[in-house]
């Protein structure tokens, strides 16, 4: 098969609109799998599962967290360096054993991988259900162990527990669960955790998904059981929830909050309720909005996928509300609000945020909808990278979206009228990549630049194999009849047509970028009127 036979070109230019969440936007680019030559790939364990999940950029080397192995791999073409071993020893994988897991679950799988500082890692594995942390160092013959301590609380048991970490001013951030049956859900950063089994804090079950430190505080998200329905049956809400970074604690996290993150379709009562992840946060300009964002993957409970938006002003507006189910005077100082010692708070304050929480108000997503939507049952979005303010040669910028699937494919995105109005959406499917074979999972993503590269990469995680791939298929012979209008028709920000060059180019490959003149371009609506083919 042939790069041009194994793309299809989409005529039909349709875009979401009001109606979004009735029907799929059409990608306007099919890549299938193999097509692209400027892939690179490494491949695991040929015996095992390696269960990847975790990528750490170091500098020009990527670290990648599987089973019983941390893998040093190029940035330029995931050749690997170094396989940093680490076997559970043999009484730890004997009293797993003995505890009723199989032998696969016996194993140390990779669950925290952070750097900490340049060269140095903090690392996390299961280890047979035993937890263990280590701080690693690079020399020039490789990584070696510093430390190791016990990881109980900050990783999960076992591996296929949903569970985050992030570093922060030194201290070691974790939502997981700290008991080896898995009942006992918890933000934890040593001494310090949240309240136990108190279905106040935490409604089993509960998956954690993404953490990040913003301001004054470290925010988490997770998803769990709704306590707020009490005739729900087992519906799923998405929650972020945050604590302070100066919380000094009694006995427990005296700032922890947690309120609701809703991902719906306006007019309509269909939620999009099971957050599956989250990307880094991103700072733009939409409209004339200046905005500090976070976008996240939702699943509805029976069939359909959303991508939302939220705006880190909008959570703070919630978590400065009313508390829920509250009637009371609210103690001062405000129960969640960070003060430099949390010790001598008063005591009404403590029992008031171990009782509520949980605020009234939920964060809405920034756009007023889900910028993108699958309904249908075919597959599922798994994870989202984001490869922020992407600057057209008019100036505009846009936040292109790279989702993940379950059924092995990578959805490229923009909300096309981002740049000019933060109300409104217009979806934009620019391409759909069949990255790995169908039944194949993505597990994770990531967007990573370094100065040994000559442009961006795309990381595409799996259990067992990850591949490097190009950001867009601008300047590629796979795009059949790669004319004006079919390069300006892609609304893609990576993309615009050189009129000196009679090409679609890129930033990269076109040193006139910034001179609008040069160029046809409209992500707005995909048809320029210069364009004569």
């Amino acid at each position: 098969m042939t790069g041009r036979d194994s793309v299809l070109w989409l005529l039909a230019m349709c875009s979401l609109g009001t109606a979004a969440w009735q029907g799929n936007t059409q990608p306007k680019l099919i890549t299938l799998l193999g097509s692209d030559n400027k892939m690179h790939r490494f491949s695991g364990n040929n015996t095992h599962p390696d269960q990847f999940r975790l990528i750490v950029q170091d500098e020009q080397n990527l670290l990648v967290g599987g089973r019983n192995l941390v893998h040093n791999l190029t940035l330029t073409d995931l050749t690997e360096i170094q396989k940093l071993a680490w076997v559970s020893p043999d009484n730890d994988r004997t009293m797993c054993s003995l505890k009723g897991q199989d032998f696969e679950q016996c194993q140390n799988y990779i669950r925290v991988l952070i750097k900490i500082s340049t060269g140095r890692f903090l690392i996390c594995g299961t280890n047979a259900y035993n937890p263990v942390c280590r701080v690693y160092a690079s020399q020039p013959s490789g990584y070696f162990m510093e430390r190791e301590w016990s990881g109980r609380g900050s990783c999960p048991y076992g591996p296929n527990v949903k569970s985050t970490a992030v570093f922060v001013d030194g201290e070691l951030y974790s939502g997981t669960y700290a008991d080896f049956a898995g009942f006992d859900p918890v933000i934890f950063r040593e001494p310090l955790r949240t309240a136990q089994f108190d279905s106040n804090t935490f409604n089993h079950p509960v998956d954690f998904v993404n953490s990040f430190a913003h301001g004054d505080y470290v925010y988490f998200f997770f998803r769990e059981k709704a306590v707020e329905c009490t005739n729900c049956g087992n519906t799923i809400y998405s929650i972020v929830a945050r604590v302070c970074k100066s919380d000094k604690g009694y006995r427990s996290f005296t700032s922890f909050l947690k309120t609701r993150l809703t991902c719906s379709v306006p007019g309509e009562d269909f939620y999009f309720d099971q957050i599956e992840s989250t990307s880094d946060v991103i700072e733009g300009r939409y409209g004339a909005e200046s905005a500090e964002m976070v976008y996240a993957v939702f699943n509805a409970l029976n069939n359909g996928s959303a991508v939302c938006a939220f705006r880190l002003q909008d959570i703070s507006k919630a978590f400065d509300g009313p508390f829920a189910g509250v009637t009371e005077k609210v103690p001062d100082p405000r129960p969640g609000k960070c003060v430099n010692d949390s010790v001598p708070i008063p005591s009404a304050t403590r029992n008031f945020i171990q009782k509520h929480p949980r605020m009234q108000q939920s964060a809405d997503s920034f756009f007023g909808r889900p910028i993108v939507t699958q309904v249908t049952s075919n597959y599922r979005f798994t994870h989202i990278a984001v490869d922020p303010q992407v600057k057209t040669p008019g100036g505009k910028a846009y936040d292109v979206l790279f989702i993940g699937t379950d059924n092995g494919k990578v959805i490229k995105a923009v909300n096309a009228e981002s740049a000019d109005n933060p109300k409104k959406v217009n979806s934009v499917v620019i391409e759909e990549i069949q990255v790995f074979p169908p039944a194949v999972a993505i597990t994770s993503l990531k967007i990573v630049r370094h100065e040994s590269l000559t442009e961006p990469r795309l990381i595409v995680v799996s259990n067992s194999e990850i591949q490097s791939i190009k950001l867009h298929r601008c300047d590629s012979n796979i795009l059949v009849n790669n004319s004006c209008s079919v390069c300006v028709g892609l609304q893609d920000p990576h993309c615009a047509w050189d009129k000196q060059a009679q090409k679609c180019a890129t930033k990269n490959s076109a040193t006139r970028w910034n001179d609008e003149n040069s160029f046809y371009q409209s992500i707005a609506t995909g048809l320029h009127g210069s364009c004569s083919i």
